[in-house]
Parts: C-alpha cells; sequence; structure tokens
C-alpha cells in the first residue's frame, strides 16, 4: 500500500531521517504541522480543480444542449422526395 506514491520502507526511512533531524522532543509537533499544511495543501488543489471544472462544465453542457437541438432538427426534417428520371445509359456508362 502506498500513500503519496511512498511505499512504506520509503516511510520508514523518512520518519528515522525526521527524528535524527527534529529530534524526538519536537518530532510530534514537527508531524502536526506537516499534516496541517498538507491538508490546506489538499484543500486548496481541491478548490483549484472546482474553479476550473465549474465553467468547464457549464460549457459542455452549453454545447451538449445546442448539440442535442441539432440532432432533433436534423431529425424532424422529412427527406425530399426525389423523382427518378428515365435514366439512359450513355457510352460511357456501358463502357464500365
Amino acid at each position: 500500500m502506498e500513500l503519496f506514491g511512498i511505499g512504506w520502507m520509503e516511510m520508514i526511512v523518512i520518519g528515522l531521517v525526521a527524528l535524527i533531524v527534529v529530534g524526538p522532543a519536537r518530532l510530534p509537533e514537527a508531524a502536526q504541522t506537516i499534516g496541517n499544511v498538507i491538508g490546506y495543501l489538499s484543500r486548496q488543489w481541491k478548490n483549484i480543480q472546482q474553479e476550473i471544472r465549474q465553467p468547464v462544465e457549464g460549457e459542455i453542457t452549453d454545447i451538449k444542449g445546442r448539440f442535442e437541438s441539432t440532432i432533433r432538427e436534423v431529425t424532424d426534417i422529412e427527406p425530399l422526395s426525389v423523382k427518378k428520371k428515365d435514366h439512359k445509359p450513355t457510352e460511357q456508362t456501358e463502357q464500365h
């Protein structure tokens, strides 16, 4: 199982390095700060995605509506009746 694309062995190594760098007394505080930062960044990322997605979804809905309207118009058109004229073969059509 991976978290943020990091496997368990990498997490253990990161934890040991953090323990050495920060020290055992400040490790819980550092872990909480890192957790808060990750949570904040995650929320901001979701907000950015939503801000981008909303206008695009509106455009897609508009285009879809116009497309469906065009399809209805095309299907409502009655086919033209075309009268066939007497077709007399010409020299060109006889050669083929």
